[in-house]
This record gives C-alpha cells, sequence and structure tokens, in this order.
C-alpha cells in the first residue's frame, strides 16, 4: 500500500495540484485500502481524481464505465493536456487498427486508465480481455445511471453487476453528483455490494446564488439576459430546450454585441469542437447550447448559468447550474421561467414514450427481421422501417431489455427466443412507471421555480440533505441581482420602438406593453372563463382548442363542433391565442386545471375550482 507521500507526489508532478478535498482524500482512501465505496460528491468536487489519482497508484488496470463518448473525449483531452499518456478511450468509433493498437498497449500496460460504454461488455472478445487483465479499479461515472428511480436511468447501467465476476480483485468506485436517498440506495441494492462505503459531502455550493424569474414571452427572457450579461460579458452557459432556441438565440445576441457561440448535438463535430475550445481559451464568453454541452468541459470560472428554459427534474437543472463557480467563487444560476415551458417539457416528456401499438409494431419488425437474418439491428434498421421517434425507440429497447426479449450486441440488438415467441405478451408497466417518475420530476422543478421559500433548502430537501445554517444567497432570501427596472422591459410607443439585435421590435411587440396594460384587469376575468369553459367542455377537448375559442378563430373545426355556439367564443378576441395559452399554462403550473394524459392531451379544471 502506497504512503502519503507517493499521492501526493502523483498530485503535484501530473496534476498541479498540493492538496486533495477531503472527500476526495477520503474516497482515494477507501479505494487505495481495497473498499468498494459509492461517492456522492456535488458537481465540480472533482470527482474524476477520485479514481485518476489512484489509477497511477495501483498496479493493475483502471477501467472506467462512462454513459457518453463525448464525456470520454472530454476527460482524454483533459489527462492529454496534462501531458498524462496511459489513458485510452475504446469504443465504436474507433476505426479497426487504432483499435489493435489501443488493446495491444492495455495488454502490455502501457494503457492503465480505460474509459468504456457500458456497451462494450456486450462484447464477448472484450469480457474475455478483462477477464484475463489484472483489473485493480472499476469506476462506474455518472452512477445514477444504475436506477430506475434516477433521472437517467440506463438499462446497460444495471447488468454491470454481472460482469464483476470477471474482475474478481477489483475495487469498485460508483461516483454521482445527482442522487436521491432512493436513488443512493438502489445503487447499492443492484450493484449487490450492501458493504459499500457512502462518502457524501454537502450538495450545497454557497458560492453559487440562485434565482428564477417569471417571464410572459420570450422578449422578457431577452431582456433578462442581456441585463444579466451587462457589459463585462463574463464566461456563461446559456441553456435552451432546443437546437432551434439555441441558433437563434445566439444568433440575437451577436446582433447585439455580445459574442455568443452555439453548441448542439445537430452542429458538425468540429464546429462543436471549436466553439468548445474557443470558450474554454476565453475567446468566446457566452455558449448558447442544448444539454448536449457542459458534461466533461474543463472551465473552472464560468461565472453565469441561465437556464432560457424550464429542465425537466431538479436533477437536470442542478448538474447543469453546477457548472458556474467550479473555482469557489461567486457565480449566478438564472431560471428563467414561462407557464408555457411546461407544456414544451410535457411534450417532450411524451416523445420519449412510444404508445403500446408502437411498441407492438418495433417487436413485429423485430420478428420478421430475425426470422431472416441473424445479424444484429441497430436502431437505424429500425427508424427506416417503423414511425416512431428514436427516443421514444430506445425506451421500447429498454423495455424489450426489460422483458429479456433482446440482447445486446456490439453492433445492436439480437432477439431472443423469448422475444421470438408470440406467444409472450408485451407488459407496458415498466414505461409506464418510468413515465409517471419523470411526470413527478417535472411537477418538483415546477414547484422549485414557483416556490416563496428558499430555493437552496427546496434543492437540498430533494437530495435528502438540510441547509446547515443560513442560505448563502437566493433571490427568495436574499435581494435578487440584476433586477431590469420596469422601463427596461416595457417602453411605451412614444419612446420609440424596442430593440434587440439591432432590429426593431414588430408592431406586436411594440405594443404589447401597453395592450398588457389594457388587459391587465381582465386576466382574472379570462381565468375564470376558462375554468368555467374547461368544465363546460368535460375534458373533451386540449388547450388549444379551448384557447381558439376564446380568441373567436375562425377555425373551420370550430364550427363544425359547434363550439361557436358557445357563450365564451370570442370574448377574448382583444387578446392574442399565446397571452391565452400563457394564462391557461399557468392555471395548469397551479393545479387548478388537469391535463389527462393521451396522444391528443385534453384539459379538464380541478375539482371545486368553480364553487366560488
Amino acid at each position: 500500500m502506497l504512503h502519503t507521500i507517493d499521492i501526493d507526489r502523483i498530485l503535484t508532478e501530473n496534476f498541479a495540484l498540493q492538496s486533495l478535498r477531503p472527500k476526495q482524500k477520503e474516497v482515494i482512501d477507501h479505494v487505495l485500502h481495497g473498499r468498494h465505496t459509492l461517492a456522492l460528491l456535488p458537481t465540480g468536487y472533482g470527482k474524476s481524481l477520485c479514481y485518476q489519482v489512484p489509477s497511477m497508484a495501483l498496479d493493475g488496470i483502471t477501467l472506467v464505465v462512462s454513459p457518453l463518448i463525448a464525456l470520454m473525449q472530454d476527460q482524454m483531452s483533459g489527462l492529454t493536456r496534462r501531458g498524462i499518456a496511459s489513458a485510452t478511450v475504446l469504443n465504436s468509433a474507433i476505426a479497426p487498427d487504432e483499435y489493435e493498437r489501443r488493446l495491444e498497449g492495455i495488454a502490455q500496460g502501457r494503457l492503465k486508465l480505460v474509459y468504456v460504454a457500458p456497451e462494450r461488455f456486450d462484447s464477448p472478445r472484450f469480457r474475455s480481455l478483462v477477464e484475463n487483465l489484472n483489473v485493480s479499479l472499476l469506476v462506474i461515472d455518472e452512477a445514477h445511471c444504475i436506477s430506475q428511480w434516477g433521472h437517467d436511468f440506463r438499462p446497460n447501467y444495471r447488468t454491470l453487476k454481472n460482469h464483476l465476476a470477471l474482475m474478481p480483485e477489483a475495487t469498485v468506485l460508483a461516483l454521482t453528483a445527482t442522487a436521491t436517498p432512493r436513488v443512493k440506495q438502489d445503487i447499492i441494492n443492484s450493484l449487490a455490494l450492501p458493504d459499500m462505503a457512502v462518502v457524501e459531502t454537502s450538495f450545497d455550493r454557497p458560492n453559487l446564488h440562485f434565482q428564477v424569474f417569471c417571464c410572459a414571452n420570450d422578449y422578457e427572457k431577452d431582456q433578462r439576459v442581456l441585463k444579466a450579461m451587462g457589459s463585462d460579458q463574463q464566461p456563461t452557459i446559456i441553456y435552451t430546450s432546443s437546437r432551434k432556441q439555441s441558433e437563434e438565440l445566439s444568433q440575437r445576441l451577436q446582433k447585439s454585441g455580445i459574442a455568443a457561440g452555439c453548441y448542439h448535438a445537430g452542429l458538425p463535430s468540429h464546429v462543436r469542437q471549436r466553439a468548445q475550445k474557443a470558450f474554454e481559451d476565453e475567446k468566446l464568453p457566452v455558449i448558447v447550447s442544448t444539454v448536449a454541452f457542459g458534461m466533461g468541459v474543463d472551465k473552472a470560472n464560468v461565472r453565469r448559468v441561465i437556464h432560457y428554459n424550464l429542465p425537466g427534474s431538479l436533477e437536470n437543472y442542478y448538474q447543469e447550474a453546477g457548472r458556474a463557480g467550479r473555482d469557489g467563487q461567486d457565480a449566478r444560476c438564472t431560471l428563467l421561467f414561462q407557464a408555457r415551458d411546461i407544456h414544451t417539457q410535457r411534450w417532450l416528456l411524451k416523445r420519449n414514450f412510444p404508445s403500446a401499438a408502437q411498441v407492438q409494431d418495433v417487436l413485429n419488425f423485430l420478428r420478421r427481421a430475425s426470422a431472416k437474418s441473424s445479424y444484429p439491428l441497430r436502431s437505424t434498421d429500425i427508424l427506416s422501417a417503423v414511425k416512431i421517434d428514436d427516443s421514444a425507440l430506445n425506451s421500447a429497447i429498454d423495455l424489450f431489455k426489460f422483458l429479456e426479449f433482446v440482447t445486446s450486441a456490439p453492433d445492436g440488438i439480437v432477439l431472443t427466443p423469448k422475444g421470438q415467441n408470440p406467444s409472450n405478451s408485451i407488459d407496458m408497466s415498466f414505461l409506464q412507471q418510468r413515465e409517471r417518475r419523470e411526470e413527478d420530476r417535472l411537477d418538483l422543478i415546477v414547484r422549485y421555480a414557483q416556490s416563496t421559500t428558499c430555493r437552496r433548502r427546496v434543492i437540498l430537501s430533494y437530495f435528502g440533505q438540510d441547509l446547515d445554517g443560513l442560505c448563502a444567497g437566493c433571490d427568495v432570501c436574499h435581494k435578487v441581482i440584476d433586477e431590469p427596472a420596469t422601463e427596461d422591459l416595457y417602453k411605451r410607443p412614444d419612446d420609440g420602438p424596442r430593440k434587440f439585435g439591432g432590429r426593431a421590435a414588430s408592431r406586436s411587440t411594440a405594443n404589447s406593453s401597453d395592450k398588457r396594460e389594457q388587459r391587465r384587469p381582465g386576466i382574472n376575468d379570462l381565468s375564470a372563463t376558462i375554468l368555467e369553459l374547461a368544465t363546460e367542455l368535460k375534458g373533451k377537448f386540449g388547450r388549444t382548442t379551448i384557447a381558439s375559442v376564446l380568441s373567436g378563430s375562425k377555425a373551420s373545426k370550430l364550427k363544425t363542433q359547434n363550439l361557436t355556439k358557445l357563450s365564451s367564443y370570442g370574448r377574448f378576441s382583444h387578446m392574442s391565442n399565446n397571452d391565452i395559452l400563457d394564462t391557461i399554462d399557468t392555471l395548469v403550473a397551479e393545479g387548478q386545471l388537469r391535463v389527462v394524459p393521451g396522444p391528443y392531451p385534453k384539459l379538464v379544471a380541478t375539482a371545486g375550482q368553480n364553487n366560488g
């Protein structure tokens, strides 16, 4: 066993650090003494050091299971910059000749830190390799992916316990920054390692100031962004919920004189890499991105993380917001909340889950294809034959793995005899439970956005922790930072047209403040009418139809369904359809309306809303 002096030398010579943080040291001590460990450390605490340092001290191989190729590459880039040449990645994107060279380097002991995806264990050749290696440490990064209660469940993570026998001498280190008490226990149970040491530090980040601004529309969000940016243009990440929004917002910021780059998975890899490098090298102060950006990015001095849209869960939000202030200096985490974002997130959530008919269509295709060939089927093969979104297909495949209808192979999936048997029906409860859990997570992030209690306490409570002492900074407990004055957001027409990105706003936008002031007394009337109409329609129609009725839409379907004869038809024709939709979404967020799930979600008034 190594002495402290050896660890200190590794830290100094390879990582230019003089000391470890207390919990890092505790985790490394457990690992070097061969004790299986679950480490729950917040984003920015330095989880990777907990295995990178031991990998250089232990005699055998350190095998790191990571969920994303991009995350592996980011880790590799950081090690390369430090001059560490003993690490490598094994994945499907590597050319065969290079793959062979890396395997040779591992076998010869030149490469001691090896990153793989959990699916790599589906390869018989890889399992044989692992069985013949001296694996000293098995690292399970993003370990919350093991848990079906986690926000990013991966079935292949769940099967890692089946491969522990290949590495009988390996110490297991599971790492995560986002685990509720239930997820924490599920990780331990799923690995069947009940004696795991648990190292946990407070998830509180005192240097982060949390704030939420409620916005009526994208214009108000844009104004909040501009006000937050000010003139200093410090390193900032702005998260949006779609690729299109990332591109459009970055363009608007550029036209306003802010050097902003765009990053999302739909861009060519060289474009993404160029944007990321420019951001890391201080040449680009602002990145507007989907959630594709951030994991593994080596930049400690991010001063702001702004969520332009509502995230899908508190886990997602805290992980992404936690990329600010990793240097320990003050930073801000801002959520721009619009009621309509709830509807967007519900729509995105629904896209992740296939209908029973779609699941059956996929299984029928797999059965037909497997009857013709025994080769593994890739997702692209299925998508070309079955009408289904790729995210919903991934969920269907997860279900088939859970039901043992398919097994993974290096190049796809293979139908099992159980899956080939037509008498075996599909039990959808696995996906239905996952969908309900996702809906619960969305409800919790909405409550966070609307909370009038300390935001820091809300977050810590979710992760099973209490705030030790007073809140170090949130907009509920402390003065709001960067709150724009009213005149910055709503200029009157005689002040000239409002501008953003160097171009005048549209006439409807320019006059929206006056219209808002004129109709403000009628908002309560609108809310009451929406609830009355939802009750009258008895849950037969959704938000779009209700808004169309109230705005007096001339759509033919309203006349066909006799909706133009309703007493409330056209009552709010002086308002825009979007304003009515926003009010509907607010009522949903407040629990006065309930969404009935389905291919075409319907709205019903919550019981008791129309009694007074």
